[in-house]
């Protein structure tokens, strides 16, 4: 039986807390080892959490300072052990029982020492488990989609060990979702990244989601036109900085290319005239394309 260990950060996460802990621990045909963080809850949560890990051996959980979603769950890659397999967990869903054992019969198929990333469809719903949608990933399934639009979904992403050890080798210091950050790693290195059209997840929208599935209106436009023009940080060319700096060695070829151009373009035209004209250099989204060809023109990309 394979083992598995499951990553949770929690932040005030009282009101879904157990029933998520319960769908976790109930995953068939895998033996489960559940690793949570607190990231600085002021509810609850840690007596849910102390009480849960009295009746259950498998449980295992750390009381953190706040770091915020992303770094919360870096922290738990640097604190995770020695496992088959690792999963990331928000505290408010509700996971089918097979959503890991599906995630590792595709994974097996793989090469253990190269590193392997599965992501799959959510099954979207409101706060008492209605559905409301099927959302597939959606996305150009590359390295060069995935550098200009993150298209993973943490709660979904379970990998394999060599993927794990990787990440755990080294923690950028710009980071802005652990997330996309693993994902840009397993494509950077050459690795596979599986996309399962099924869901086996209830993604839960309600109220108090740290980071939710619906973000619509005038605050999704204020915040776009924000980092469009008026912020300085390149936020790609520090995410291509960051692949370099930790991962050189590894890099494929053409994450190599891909990595070099962003990184020069601001300074460089005929890095700039790569990224504008690579046919690869694309999302599935004319918008996305057009927002992001201005943002390389105006070097804020």
């Amino acid at each position: 039986m394979e083992k598995v260990q499951v990553l949770l950060s929690t932040y005030n996460g009282q009101k879904y807390l157990k029933e998520q802990i319960d769908s976790i621990l109930k995953q068939e045909e895998v033996e489960i080892s559940l690793l949570v963080r607190d990231d600085g809850s002021k509810d609850e949560t840690i007596e849910i959490l102390k009480n849960l890990a009295k009746e259950n051996k498998n449980i295992t959980y750390i009381e953190g300072e706040n770091l915020g979603p992303a770094r919360s769950f870096m922290e738990l890659v640097k604190q995770s052990g020695e496992f088959h397999y690792f999963a990331f967990a928000d505290q408010d869903d509700v996971w089918n029982p097979k959503k890991i054992i599906s995630a590792i019969h595709k994974l097996q198929d793989m090469d253990q020492n190269k590193p392997a990333l599965y992501l799959s469809a959510l099954e979207v719903v409101d706060e008492n488990l209605n559905t409301l949608e099927l959302k597939q990933v959606n996305g150009n399934f590359c390295f060069e989609g995935e550098m200009i639009k993150n298209f993973a979904t943490g709660c979904t992403q379970v990998f394999n060990k060599a993927l794990r050890n990787l990440i755990h080798s080294y923690c950028p210091n710009y980071l802005i979702m652990h997330d996309s950050w693993i994902t840009r790693v397993c494509y950077a290195v050459g690795g596979n990244v599986i996309i399962d059209e099924k869901a086996f997840i209830q993604y839960r929208q309600h109220e108090g989601n740290v980071l939710g599935y619906q973000d619509e209106g005038f605050q999704k436009l204020k915040r776009q036109f924000k980092v469009a023009f008026l912020d300085n940080i390149r936020m790609r060319v520090n995410i291509a900085k960051e692949l370099k700096n930790g991962y050189e060695e590894m890099l494929t070829e053409n994450a190599r290319e891909v990595i070099d151009n962003l990184i020069a373009y601001p300074e460089n035209k005929k890095a700039k005239m790569w990224l504008l004209k690579n046919k690869n250099f694309r999302t599935n989204s004319v918008k996305t394309n057009m927002k992001m060809k201005l943002s390389i023109i105006l070097n804020k990309f």
